[in-house]
């Protein structure tokens, strides 16, 4: 009994190690699905592949022109999926994900277990999700999340996909596992790129400041960065209380990125850490002129106009205009509201002031009037009247 025991563990083991022998060759996509680090694998069919991946991303046909020209080379190493895989990007027109679903739904039935198929579906399924909230393409990807998984166990790919699919409907202490299931796949894959990132997305959310700090230690030499995930970073050390970091990486966003949205914000933050409000008015200034629905910008450069010079009705009145702007992108802000209602109250009793002060020097006027030319009148008459 023994013996077989031992000689079914060594089939099992054996039919798990030649797993990745007879698996699709492009399956190895799942544990580096960053388009730029395909491109530099040292296996030529991951770089096909990258290179489809890229003109996917941007629509730039010298990427599968490229592909197109080096496929041949690689013919014989791909499995029959791998190579229904490589038509369906080849073919791809963009914008049109939909038509790509479908040839890809059709590839599924004849080769149901495929890894690289499946993956394909959760990539153009995604889209179509993030753009509409599609319900349909959320069920595909969980879907195709657990093929893969049945087939070759949690990867990066199918943590990556999942933890975001789950992130917003989840409560804090789910978002605390799912972050942690995040952390134990970067330990695992701590090269994979896109790991890193959406690790800071969530380590910021939940408030982890220091984490992010630590992450981006490595993230911030990386050849290849993103300047959405840079800003987090600087945020990050701007709550820490490290303004001088938070300047650098900001800087090296202003110099790197054209990206008029991340532009725009990393103006504001510039303005939350000068020290004058000249200078924080000039940079809210800037981020509201590279984004002009900037809500928190515009908010900011509000207060603080009404804050430097409360008693002057100009400030007031433009400040005002800044708030209200403001309230329009963010209608629920109470901090803009509470501030608009100061402001209100201040101009009404500067308006009253001013009326009331007006009227008192008319009245005066008239009084004045009155009394003078009416004693004038009074002197002639009674002259008259002493001659008569």
């Amino acid at each position: 009994m023994y013996r077989s025991i031992k000689i079914s563990f060594l089939i099992f083991s054996i039919f798990f190690i030649s797993l990745p022998i007879y698996a699709g060759t492009l399956d190895s996509y799942v544990y580096t699905f960053d388009t730029d680090e395909l491109l530099v694998s040292s296996q030529r069919s991951l770089n096909v592949l990258g290179l489809y991946l890229k003109y996917y991303e941007t629509g730039n046909e010298e990427y599968k022109t490229a592909a197109n020209q080096t496929r041949p080379y690689i013919l014989s190493s791909l499995k029959p999926d791998d190579s229904a895989a490589l038509n369906v990007l080849s073919e791809y027109q963009p914008g049109n994900q939909v038509e790509s679903i479908n040839r890809i739904e059709i590839l599924i039935n004849n080769y149901p277990n495929s890894v690289i198929l499946n993956a394909l579906k959760i990539l153009f399924n995604f889209e179509v999700w993030e753009k509409f909230n599609n319900m349909e393409a959320f069920k595909k990807i969980l879907s195709s999340i657990d093929t893969i998984e049945k087939t070759i166990g949690e990867n990066p790919f199918s943590i990556y996909y999942k933890s975001i699919l789950t992130w917003e409907e989840e409560n804090l202490q789910e978002k605390e596992n799912i972050f942690e299931n995040l952390e134990k796949a970067f330990f695992s894959y701590p090269s994979n790129r896109k790991i890193q990132e959406l690790l800071i997305v969530q380590a910021f959310e939940l408030g982890k400041y220091e984490r992010v700090k630590q992450l981006s230690t490595d993230y911030v030499n990386r050849s290849q960065k993103d300047e959405r995930i840079m800003f987090l970073i600087a945020l990050s050390y701007y709550n820490l209380d490290e303004k001088s970091e938070s300047r650098k990486i900001v800087d090296w966003i202003l110099q790197n990125s054209n990206k008029k949205t991340v532009l725009s914000k990393s103006y504001e933050l510039l303005g939350d850490i000068s020290e004058t409000n000249s200078q924080k008015v000039n940079h809210y200034k800037t981020a509201i002129d590279l984004d002009p629905e900037n809500a928190e910008a515009l908010a900011k450069l509000g207060i603080t106009l009404y804050k430097s010079n409360k008693a002057t009705t100009d400030n007031l009145t433009i400040s005002r205009i800044y708030l209200t702007k403001a309230l329009m992108y963010d209608p629920d802000n109470s901090d803009i509201k509470e501030t608009l209602n100061t402001i209100d109250r201040k101009l009404s009793g500067k308006h009253f002031l001013t009326t009331l002060l007006t009227l008192f020097i008319v009245i005066l006027a008239i009084f004045y009037i009155v009394f003078r030319f009416g004693s004038k009148e009074d002197s002639l008459t009674a002259s008259k009247e002493e001659r008569n």
